[in-house]
C-alpha cells in the first residue's frame, strides 16, 4: 500500500473514532439531560409538599423527615433545609452536570390540620402504593384545591361551644356559660374578617381579645345597675373565655418541637412570633379596661375558686374545648373525636396531680408530657398529625383567667383584696409570671412527651438496641450481634 493510501485510511478511521466519540457524547448529554428532568420534577414535587406542610400547622422538623422520605423514594439524594418561612431543596449531581437548587418563602396560613392530614398520609403510603412522580403532584394538587372542610357558621359555632365550655369548666352559671359563648363568638368573627381583608395579625390578636373585654366591660356595668335578684355573671370568665381561643392558637407546640428538634432557627421565629402574638392580646386587654378605668366603669375581680365542683362537669367541659379548638384548626370528625378523649385524659391527669404538687404549671406541664406520649403512641394508627392532637389536647389547660386577672390588678393597680383574688400574696407580677410559666410548661411538657413516645416506638420497632461499649478494640464502637461460639465464651469468662 502506498504512502498515499495509508494516510488516507489513518484519515478516515480517525474520523470515524471522532464520529464516533461525538455520538456518544450527545447520547450522554441527553441522557444526562432526561436525569435532569426528573430531578426538578422530585425537586418541584417535593417543594410542593412541603410548603403545604408548612403552610398548615407542621413543624419544621417533621416537614423536613418527610420530605427526605420522598427524595429517598424516588432515588435523589437531595439536601433539605426547611425554616419557619424559608424552604431550600438542593441536588448535586455526581457528574460534571449543574446542580438543582430551589428556594421558595412560605406565608404561614391559617391552620389546616385537616389538609395536613391528607399530605402526611399522602406520603406515608406513596411507597404501598408505589407512586410514580406524577401521580402524587397530581393528588397533591387535588388536596390543595379541596377547600376548608366547614362552612364559616360551623367556625363560628365551634368558637361559641370552646366559650361556653371554659366557662363550665372554671365552674361558671347559665349566665357565665352564655355570655362567655358570645364574647368567644365575637372575638372569632372579628379576626375571621379581619384575616379576610388582610389585616395584621398582631392588630388581629389584638382587636379579638379587645372585643372580649369590651363584652367583659358591659357586664360589669350590667352588675352596677341591674337588680341583685337576676343571676350574676362573673366578667373575669367572660373575658378569659375569650382568650383562650387565642393563646391556644399561638402555636407553642410547634415552637417547643422545633427548639427539641434541634431546628433552632424556626423555632426562634416562632418564638418571635408567640411574643409578639401574645403581645397583641395584652394590648387589646390593657386598651380596653384602662378605657374602663377612664369611664369610672366598675372595676372589681370575682372570686373564682377555680373549677367545677362536679367531676363529670369538668371532663365534658375538657372534651367540649378540645373538640371545638380541633373544628376551629379544621380537623376532621374522626380527628375531633380523638382530640375529646386527650383532652378529657390531660383533665384528668391535672387533678389526679394535685397530690403531687399545688403548682398549677407543674401539674400543667405534667398533664402535656401524658398528653405527648399518649398522641404521639396512637397518631400512627390512627393517622392523625401528632402536632394536632397535642394542640387541641392541651387546649383546656390554656392560662385565659390568669392572664386577665394579672392585667386587670397590673391596669386598675387596686389592693389585690378589692378586686377579689382569693390566695394572698398574689400580685400583678406574681399572676402573670404563673401565666408564663403555665405556658412554657405546657409547650415543654408536650414536646418532651412527644420524643418519649418517638424512643419507645423505636425501641418496639427494632426490638433490640445497639449499646456502644469500649472493649471491643476493634473501633466500631458497638456490641456484636452474633452470639459467642462456646470457646470464645470461655475465653471471656
Amino acid at each position: 500500500m502506498s504512502p498515499a493510501s495509508t494516510r488516507l485510511a489513518q484519515a478516515s478511521r480517525s474520523m470515524a473514532h471522532a464520529y464516533r466519540a461525538k455520538r456518544r457524547e450527545e447520547a450522554q448529554v441527553v441522557e444526562n439531560d432526561v436525569e435532569a428532568a426528573r430531578a426538578r420534577a422530585i425537586v418541584a414535587l417535593s417543594m410542593r409538599a412541603a410548603e403545604m406542610m408548612l403552610s398548615s400547622g407542621a413543624t419544621a422538623a417533621r416537614s423536613t423527615r418527610l420530605v427526605l422520605s420522598i427524595c429517598r423514594h424516588f432515588g435523589l439524594p437531595a439536601q433539605v433545609d426547611i425554616t419557619y418561612t424559608r424552604i431550600l431543596i438542593s441536588y448535586e449531581p455526581s457528574s460534571a452536570s449543574d446542580p438543582i437548587t430551589v428556594m421558595r418563602m412560605v406565608n404561614p396560613g391559617l391552620v389546616d390540620y385537616d389538609r395536613l392530614s391528607r399530605v402526611e398520609n399522602l406520603i406515608q403510603t406513596m411507597s404501598e402504593e408505589n407512586l410514580d412522580i406524577h401521580l402524587m403532584y397530581s393528588r397533591l394538587r387535588n388536596i390543595r384545591r379541596e377547600p376548608r372542610s366547614y362552612r364559616l357558621w360551623v367556625v363560628y359555632g365551634a368558637a361559641a361551644a370552646m366559650g361556653g365550655g371554659v366557662a363550665m369548666l372554671m365552674g361558671g352559671n347559665r349566665s357565665d356559660v352564655l355570655l362567655s359563648m358570645f364574647a368567644t363568638f365575637a372575638a372569632e368573627f372579628v379576626r375571621n374578617n379581619m384575616a379576610r381583608r388582610g389585616m395584621n395579625t398582631f392588630f388581629t390578636q389584638a382587636s379579638s381579645a379587645a372585643m372580649a373585654a369590651v363584652i367583659g366591660l358591659l357586664v360589669m356595668t350590667g352588675r352596677a345597675h341591674l337588680p341583685e335578684s337576676l343571676p350574676q355573671a362573673s366578667p373575669g370568665l367572660v373575658v378569659a373565655a375569650g382568650m383562650v381561643p387565642l393563646l391556644a392558637g399561638l402555636g407553642i407546640v410547634t415552637t417547643a418541637g422545633d427548639a427539641i428538634d434541634a431546628y433552632y432557627m424556626s423555632a426562634g421565629s416562632r418564638a418571635v412570633e408567640v411574643f409578639v402574638l401574645t403581645s397583641g392580646i395584652v394590648l387589646g386587654l390593657i386598651s380596653v379596661l384602662a378605657c374602663g378605668i377612664w369611664l369610672d366603669v366598675p372595676s372589681y375581680l370575682a372570686p373564682i375558686d377555680g373549677f367545677a365542683a362536679s367531676l363529670p362537669a369538668q371532663l365534658a367541659s375538657a372534651g367540649i374545648i378540645a373538640a371545638s379548638f380541633g373544628l376551629l384548626c379544621n380537623m376532621g370528625p374522626r380527628s375531633a373525636l380523638a382530640a375529646t378523649a386527650v383532652g378529657i385524659v390531660a383533665q384528668c391527669v391535672f387533678l389526679v396531680t394535685t397530690a403531687l404538687t399545688t403548682s398549677s404549671p407543674a401539674r400543667s406541664g405534667l398533664a402535656a408530657l401524658l398528653v405527648g406520649l399518649l398522641a404521639r403512641l396512637v397518631t400512627t394508627p390512627l393517622r392523625i398529625p401528632v402536632v394536632a392532637l397535642i394542640s387541641t389536647g392541651i387546649a383546656p389547660l390554656m392560662p385565659g383567667l390568669l392572664l386577665y386577672r394579672g392585667i386587670f390588678v397590673l391596669v386598675s393597680e387596686v389592693p389585690e383584696a378589692s378586686v377579689g383574688i382569693p390566695v394572698p400574696g398574689q400580685n400583678a407580677q406574681t399572676l402573670l409570671l404563673k401565666c408564663l410559666l403555665t405556658g412554657a410548661a405546657l409547650a415543654v411538657g408536650s414536646s418532651f412527651g412527644a420524643a418519649l413516645g418517638n424512643t419507645a416506638l423505636r425501641l418496639a420497632t427494632k426490638g433490640t438496641v445497639r449499646r456502644p461499649i469500649r472493649a471491643n478494640g476493634d473501633g466500631s464502637g458497638f456490641r456484636r450481634r452474633r452470639p459467642l461460639h462456646p470457646a470464645e465464651r470461655a475465653q471471656t469468662s
